[in-house]
């Protein structure tokens, strides 16, 4: 397997080492392979339910105590890595390292499971009205029907899909490994644009005021035409561009795996500030009144001021933070990977710990 531009940008071991593992993964074509990347966690008002290694947890917001894993007991054959999607009525849809991906309830039940994917699952799936959007490593974007788990439509890349598509009026946008952003229409997949950006993709595009506002491995931030795919500006970065593009007012926030979070003003395409914490930045960055939140890999969790910069508080945890810090009301959620604990919930304002939660072995 060859993905152009891995050499272009600086990047720290470890982090070289879980994406190597991950194309390894993506490209394997034997039996089952235990999740070895970071958490997926996504939340409502009550839950937080976190995907990662062999398990689902929900996990009570206010007390921070599991509720229930899926599956109940552990299974080497069923393991996961992408952030569940939440439907209107509560329900669950994950994907799988084992192709698979299923319906659960807000009880954790099975309600059904679909083996249309012909590879691992590492994006997370999008639910579009009844469709629901897995991206799949074997190149395909399948769109199921979120009641049945049926297939409705199929669109082929010509790479690996990491990323969960962005959905909006109608239309899909879908980032891949394969230098390609794509446009589709939703009620039947069709190809309305596609635009090579000669870099790979691993996140989700953000989309504000009708720019598609994407990163990439090798070619910094890119703003394309969300109507036609043709490119409007671009701002270059000292790293790998691994999450997703934040926006908050007039800002585009992200960071970079050499370590840098970037704040870029949107109406004059140019960067405002940037700040060097820690660690490599391979997380979407959270926003809340004026601060934003992001994580590193070294472990430390930050929140600065989201016109300047300027530092607000930072809490140091255990373990490697790859994942999206979340906020949940008036806490950050933030899943660590070899840590003490699995999942913890800081103070938004503060960064004072509320609670953490580690499976019961």
């Amino acid at each position: 397997m060859h993905i152009a531009n891995l050499r272009s940008a600086r990047i720290g071991a470890p982090l070289v080492l879980m994406i190597a593992a991950g194309l390894l993964a993506g490209c394997s074509t034997g039996g089952a392979t235990l999740a070895s990347s970071w958490p997926g966690v996504a939340v409502t008002d009550t839950t937080a339910y976190v995907a990662y290694a062999e398990a689902i947890y929900a996990v009570d917001l206010a007390t921070g105590q599991q509720r229930w894993r899926y599956p109940a007991e552990a299974d080497r054959q069923v393991t996961f890595y992408a952030a569940p999607a939440i439907t209107e009525d509560g329900q669950l849809i994950v994907g799988g390292y084992d192709n698979r991906v299923r319906r659960l309830t807000a009880e954790g039940t099975q309600v059904w499971q679909s083996e249309a994917a012909g590879d691992r699952i590492i994006g997370a799936p999008a639910i579009a009205g009844d469709l629901v959007l897995v991206p799949s490593a074997d190149h395909t974007l399948y769109a199921l029907n979120t009641a049945s788990g049926a297939l409705v439509w199929r669109f082929e890349a010509k790479h690996s899909l990491w990323a969960a598509p962005l959905v909006d009026e109608g239309h899909a946008y879908l980032a891949s490994l394969d230098h390609f952003v794509y446009a589709l229409d939703l009620a039947d997949g069709r190809l309305l644009w596609e635009r090579d950006l000669g870099s790979a993709m691993a996140d989700t595009p953000a989309l504000v005021d009708g720019l598609l506002l994407v990163g990439t491995f090798g070619a910094g931030l890119q703003a394309l035409d969300a109507a036609t795919g043709e490119p409007t500006w671009s701002l270059p970065s000292e790293g790998w561009i691994w999450g997703s593009p934040t926006v908050a007012g007039t800002a585009a926030l992200f960071g970079d795996v050499a370590g840098t979070l970037y704040a870029v003003d949107l109406a004059r395409q140019a960067e405002v500030w940037r700040v060097q914490p820690d660690g490599a930045v391979a997380g979407s960055p959270a926003v809340l009144g004026d601060l934003v939140y992001f994580t590193t890999e070294s472990g430390t969790v930050y929140a600065r001021q989201a016109a300047s910069g300027a530092p607000a508080w930072e809490q140091a945890l255990t373990g490697k933070l790859y994942a999206d810090p979340l906020l949940a009301g008036d806490m950050l959620l933030v899943a660590s990977m070899q840590g003490e604990s699995l999942l913890t919930a800081l103070d938004a304002a503060t960064g004072a710990i509320r609670w953490s939660f580690t499976p019961a072995r």
